[in-house]
């Protein structure tokens, strides 16, 4: 063990507590002395104990469709998901991440073996003006930027490809354009986002990684579940006595997000945060009626699923182990605890649901960019060093960053 490891950690855990990140101080209490390799088979070691719905199948199906698996690959994909329930869910869609979800993709991958699959559900409902920078190659010497400014505050969710990025990737030298699938204008920005991930990061993770978009899974998973009046998310959207009971634990949540022209001539957009009202969706300058016509046409659009949206799905009705990072393993079992209360959801035992910690950083090289890697620096990662190396390797990180807010809107 490293000296003066245990210390560090001892106070590190106690600050945590002190500042109410409780969970987050638990979980590192009970797995800070374990190699990565052997947190990465606790995490790795999870199974479902309910079955997942049909019309998640079909949803994620759906999006593997969209992504261009090959109709045999997704019923792969769709039977390893169905038996392990294991899902990444930290990182946000970028051509090439920061350093930290590299760190945590590679730690969540370390114990998978060469068949297993590796998903990574990545969440688009950010504007690409998000600090984790969604439309950028981030590398350490400076990040290479794909967006325009005028489109900085719009939704990365189901937007497109813009000229300015064409224009970008064509001027890049050869040792790094190759990496880069063929961008056209016009077409899916996500699709291609998430195709670059693959190949830069995927040769460094371990198992077969399949990176696909949180929110577009969600959003199909929504517009199956509301022709059916009798699902728990029809009852919470379309229903007086369920949706209310919904607003009253979670009325400072947001369930979607949406794109609104703004400007005197509308000519440019910015990302708004829906609330759950009663009958209505609401944003500071939106209002969107509740019944399912209207939510269908919706979310055919660009309506996004947010947070508490696309967990209820995932993690609640079909027991995914939803992996997250020092945030979500405050935000998602508080989701949990309000949702198990609800009568009208008991059969989905939703108590029994579990999240789980992956965060950290490279305890050699803090700033590690997979980009980086790809071009050529070295990445010699110990899978025996201790996590708790880690996680001291971000304890600013944890210690200061105020994500209290991530309860509420992310």
């Amino acid at each position: 063990m490293p000296e003066n490891l245990k210390p560090a950690i001892t106070s590190l855990v106690k600050a945590l507590k002190k500042e109410g990140k409780n969970r987050l101080a638990t979980a590192i209490s009970k797995n800070w002395r374990k190699t990565l390799l052997e947190y990465s088979k606790t995490i790795n070691s999870y199974r479902p104990g309910a079955p997942m719905e049909k019309i998640f199948k079909k949803a994620i199906g759906k999006e593997l469709l969209r992504l261009r698996y090959p109709i045999h690959k997704r019923r792969e994909i769709i039977k390893s998901l169905e038996h392990r329930r294991i899902l990444q869910t930290t990182p946000h869609i970028s051509p090439a991440g920061k350093p930290r979800f590299f760190f945590i993709n590679w730690l969540n991958s370390l114990s998978l073996g060469k068949q297993d699959f590796f998903p990574v559900a990545m969440f688009s409902g950010v504007p690409f003006s998000n600090k984790t920078r969604p439309g950028r190659l981030c590398r350490k010497e400076g990040d290479i930027n794909l967006i325009p400014s005028n489109m900085q505050d719009e939704l990365v969710y189901r937007n497109k490809i813009p000229e300015k990025m064409v224009t970008v990737i064509a001027g890049l030298p050869s040792k790094l354009k190759k990496f880069l699938p063929k961008a056209k204008v016009g077409e899916s920005y996500t699709a291609w986002a998430l195709k670059s991930s693959k190949i830069i990061e995927g040769k460094f993770l371990h198992g077969k990684p399949v990176f696909f978009d949180f929110n577009e899974v969600a959003s199909n998973y929504l517009l199956l579940a509301i022709r059916d009046p009798k699902h728990p998310i029809s009852k919470i959207f379309f229903s007086d006595k369920e949706r209310k009971m919904t607003i009253r634990n979670f009325k400072e949540m947001v369930f979607f997000y949406a794109p609104v022209k703004k400007g005197k001539e509308k000519e440019y957009e910015e990302t708004e945060s829906f609330f759950l009202k009663d009958g209505f969706l609401e944003s500071p300058s939106c209002k969107i009626s509740l019944d399912p016509e209207t939510l269908a046409r919706e979310l055919k659009g660009r309506l996004c699923p947010g947070l508490i949206t696309g967990f209820f799905i995932f993690s609640f009705l079909n027991h995914f182990q939803c992996l997250g990072s020092f945030a979500q393993i405050e935000y998602l079992p508080l989701y949990r605890d309000k949702f198990a209360k609800f009568p009208f959801l008991k059969k989905y035992n939703i108590k029994k649901s579990k999240a789980g910690l992956t965060t950290g950083g490279f305890p050699f090289d803090v700033n590690l960019h997979v980009l980086d890697v790809a071009l050529g620096e070295k990445f010699a990662p110990n899978e025996n060093a201790l996590f708790g190396e880690a996680l001291l390797a971000i304890k600013d990180v944890l210690l200061h960053q105020n994500y209290s807010m991530n309860l509420v809107r992310k």
